[in-house]
C-alpha cells in the first residue's frame, strides 16, 4: 500500500494490522511497517525504538555468559550454606 493509499484504507488496515504486518511505500520504497502492537505497553513501545537500547542488548551479547547449570548449582549451595547457618543458629539457642 502506498503512503498516499493509506487515509482511504484506515479502516481495512485496523482489521488487518492484528493478523499481518503490513508495508506502506512511498515513491515504490518502503517507508513504513504497520502491525498490531497490543501485546506491548508503552514501556515496551519505547524500549522497541530506541537505539541506546539496542546498543546496549548487543554489547552484553558479546559478554560471558554463565550456563543455567552455574547457576543452579551457584542457587543451591548459597540455599545449603543459609540452611547450615539457620540450623546453627537454632541450636545455639
Amino acid at each position: 500500500m502506498t503512503i498516499e493509499q493509506l487515509a482511504e484504507h484506515v479502516d481495512d488496515i485496523v482489521a488487518t494490522a492484528p493478523n499481518e504486518k503490513i508495508l506502506l511505500t512511498k515513491a515504490g520504497k518502503p517507508f513504513a511497517m504497520i502491525s498490531d502492537a497490543s501485546a506491548y505497553d508503552e514501556e515496551d513501545l519505547a524500549y522497541i525504538n530506541d537505539p541506546k537500547f539496542w546498543e546496549m542488548i548487543a554489547k552484553r551479547r558479546k559478554e560471558p555468559t554463565v550456563s543455567d547449570e552455574t547457576i543452579r548449582r551457584r542457587l543451591e549451595a548459597a540455599e545449603a550454606r543459609q540452611a547450615s547457618r539457620l540450623k546453627k543458629k537454632r541450636a545455639g539457642k
